[in-house]
């Protein structure tokens, strides 16, 4: 009789533990369905037309002076001023792209991070008396200065061409981009 009820209590545990676990299911399976072939997937950053924008009218001014224009391209920030690791990427790819037109002369990105550091600047700048130092620093006669705003579903990047010394703005330029993976993982990192 003890063992009748002891095999009792098991069978019921093996008929209840299938119905305990099939009511642990979170959701339902939903099977892989994968991309339709010949539908693209954008991957990078893609900053050929900010380059375009750029590149063309700092071309223009060096066929105008007839000698290479020296160009300092700020890192670019938030429109609070918070310089994140996204901002610093464009503004390096921005620089690297700028340095392969014959007319213009890249400043050294370090040297431009040097003066930033030696005038406390850890941030974003936010005020043009500050630019203008940092630009007569480096011996610019241009500054790409420019920030970026998060849309949702796109980034806004506003680039800004200011001119030495007398901080005429030369050009402003705005370009959306999409939130591929890579631009998401750029803009999550920390400053």
């Amino acid at each position: 009789m003890k063992h009748q009820g002891a095999r009792l209590f098991l069978a019921g545990m093996f008929i209840m533990l299938p119905l305990f676990f099939a009511g642990c299911q979170t959701s339902p399976a939903v099977t892989y369905v994968p991309p339709a072939p010949g539908i693209p997937t954008q991957r990078g950053i893609p900053i050929g037309g900010i380059v375009a924008d750029i590149e063309k009218l700092l071309h223009d001014i060096s066929l105008r002076g007839g000698q290479k224009v020296r160009v300092a391209v700020i890192r670019y920030t938030t429109p609070s001023g918070t310089s994140r690791t996204f901002g610093r990427y464009l503004s390096q790819k921005i620089g690297e792209r700028l340095s392969s037109d014959s007319g213009i002369l890249l400043i050294d990105p370090g040297q431009v991070y040097e003066a930033l550091h030696e005038m406390g600047i850890e941030q974003g700048l936010l005020d043009t008396r500050r630019l203008l130092e940092v630009g007569q620093k480096v011996g610019a006669d241009v500054l790409v200065v420019g920030t970026y705003t998060d849309l949702g579903q796109t980034i806004d990047v506003q680039s800004r061409l200011v001119a030495l010394p007398g901080a005429q703005q030369l050009g402003l330029f705005s370009r959306k981009i999409p939130k591929t993976g890579e631009v998401l993982n750029l803009i999550k990192v920390g400053p």
